[in-house]
């Protein structure tokens, strides 16, 4: 087997795994901003519906 296409496939193996973590920390990122999201708008519906109105209460996780 010829060593420059070992070597060079090692580059490409190596390279598509930086990839791949790269994907992955910005899918981390992106998922923890939309968890971040999602809180500020149920506590904004929250804040939005006074805690003295009959029914006022929201089942978030239903």
């Amino acid at each position: 087997m010829d060593p420059m296409a070992i070597a060079a496939t090692s580059i490409s193996m190596h390279q598509a795994q930086v990839q791949q973590a790269v994907g992955v920390s910005l899918m981390r990122k992106v998922m923890d901003q939309q968890e971040q999201q999602a809180a500020a708008i149920v506590e904004n519906l929250q804040q939005a519906i006074p805690s003295t109105v009959p029914g006022s209460h929201m089942d978030i996780l239903a």
